[in-house]
């Protein structure tokens, strides 16, 4: 339950504070606890429902007030602190949905754009990002968009870019939502691909200097220092490099696909204004030809991507 509209993790937090509560109040239901029983003695039981129920306040925004985390721990019999904020830090698909909804929350993050000079010596993280996604050829082949002007208007009146390849006569148009499970689907294909299972443990685990889980006290603070440091190190370590196959089709698709739909968007208008098309109809074949042959290799590299990536994962990992 967010409490603020100013975090700068809003998927990450809310799902690490949802994923707690969840685990605390089904343990609560399998040792048949009540709230007033997690309670006994000097605490409240409002604060235990609200703990479990993931409703959080201006007073309390990290979820477990410290003086609540040893009865809770005694209480629901876990194991320590760790267990607490964190349940089993081995659990691998929890881990992929949080490094999913952290990559997502700093995309979505309004970062300075600065001018180009400065950006190519400087980038951003979410360029830095952006290149690490475009290794995946079914993002890189719905990365590039075509210039303003040529947007596409849904049947709900909002104006979206065109990809180029989207049929050019309006057909086939890339929605909003095809664009967020393609992004999605690449984010997952680089955590399953890299694993970074230790990276998020060693945060999990992190401590003060009298041992103590940190859990969640200044976990967005704390985020920072992680995404600054361990999950951008991370990030540029896995640059895709000459042989990537998705930087080989966004290459296609940014200049010599773009290329012919700039021309055919334009020629289109032309016409719908009584004017001749810019261009012959030899040139009109070439072109066509190049976006046919264009096309068909995009494809066959996709599924060839899709079988190195099984061959890679059943090396690196078995299975």
């Amino acid at each position: 339950m967010p409490i603020s509209d100013n975090t700068r993790y809003p998927e990450t937090t809310e799902l690490i504070y949802s994923e707690c509560a969840k685990r605390l109040k089904q343990r609560k239901l399998s040792l048949r606890l009540t709230d007033d029983e997690i309670a006994a003695g000097n605490y409240d039981r409002k604060v235990i429902n609200r703990i479990i129920n993931n409703k959080r306040a201006r007073n309390n925004p990290y979820l477990i007030p410290p003086a609540y985390v040893k009865p809770l721990v005694n209480k629901l019999r876990l194991s320590g602190d760790n267990e607490l904020f964190w349940g089993d830090i081995e659990d691998e698909s929890f881990v992929e949905v949080l490094f999913c909804r952290l990559v997502s929350d700093i995309l979505n993050r309004s970062e300075p754009n600065d001018d180009e000079l400065y950006r190519s010596k400087h980038p951003r993280k979410k360029d830095l990002i952006q290149k690490v996604l475009l290794d995946d050829v079914a993002y890189a082949k719905a990365y590039p968009t075509l210039p303003s002007g040529f947007e596409y208007i849904s049947p709900d009146g909002g104006y979206y870019p065109i990809s180029p390849l989207a049929n050019v006569r309006g057909s086939e148009q890339v929605s909003p939502l095809d664009r967020k499970r393609i992004r999605h689907n690449a984010i997952s294909r680089l955590f399953r691909n890299t694993r970074p299972m230790g990276m998020f443990q060693d945060f999990f685990q992190e401590s003060n200097d009298r041992g103590e889980t940190l859990g969640f006290s200044k976990l967005e603070k704390r985020l920072d220092g992680f995404v600054e440091k361990s999950f951008m190190d991370f990030i540029k370590e896995n640059m895709p490099g000459e042989s990537s196959l998705g930087l080989r089709v966004y290459g296609i698709v940014s200049v010599d696909i773009t290329r012919y739909v700039d021309m055919e968007l334009v020629n289109i208008q032309k016409e719908t204004a009584g004017f001749s098309r810019s261009t012959s109809p030899e040139q009109d074949e070439i072109l066509a030809s190049l976006m046919a042959a264009g096309r068909s290799y995009i494809e066959q590299v996709e599924d060839l991507q899709a079988r190195l990536d099984a061959f890679h994962r059943m090396d690196k990992f078995g299975r």
